[in-house]
């Protein structure tokens, strides 16, 4: 699903630049695994990382829990990742963590198939993410940037199914919030 696109490379490298881990005193991205391993899509998104020589340390919902906000902290980039499950994704407690982290100026990537299936548009939505309005289950399989945010111009991508998806993806159309 998300591979090694150009898209990931430019995004993550041109936040982390060339810093290490020893110039940021930890990794550069705290990649957030939140699949719940149906199916375990991990793989694609650190060798991704891997590919672009960015560092990054994993936490594992299902084997931590949730991260804090101050589990957040101190990291250049949080991307977080929910995979195919429908419910339970990207919970009311995870976007407060998140507000948090990006009051301290903190940089998020959402990567969720089913978040606004699952939560609707919720104040965090609109104001973070800025979406201003969706169309759900569109099955777009050529996702594009969107005008006047930090994908704008990339794609449009190929989006195909990792191994193991269990079916069709239920892509989103996303118009932005200006307010």
């Amino acid at each position: 699903m998300v591979g090694k696109t150009l898209a990931a490379a430019l995004v993550v490298a041109t936040l982390c630049g060339l810093m290490t881990s020893a110039a940021l005193g930890q990794a550069c991205v705290l990649l957030v695994d939140d699949d719940q391993d149906g199916p375990d899509v991990r793989t694609y998104y650190t060798s991704t990382l891997d590919e672009i020589d960015v560092t990054y340390e994993v936490w594992d919902v299902a084997t931590q829990g949730d991260p804090s906000a101050g589990d957040l902290r101190g990291y250049q980039m949080v991307i977080w990742f929910t995979g195919y499950p429908r419910s339970d994704t990207f919970t009311s407690a995870n976007e407060a963590a998140v507000a948090t982290y990006l009051d301290a100026e903190g940089r998020f990537w959402l990567v969720s198939e089913d978040y606004l299936y699952d939560r609707g548009l919720t104040s965090f939505g609109q104001t973070r993410l800025r979406i201003g309005s969706y169309t759900n289950d569109v099955n777009r399989t050529d996702p594009e940037g969107i005008a006047y945010t930090p994908g704008d111009g990339l794609g449009p991508y190929n989006l195909t199914p990792p191994n193991g998806w269990p079916g069709n993806f239920y892509t989103d159309d996303i118009v932005r919030w200006y307010g």
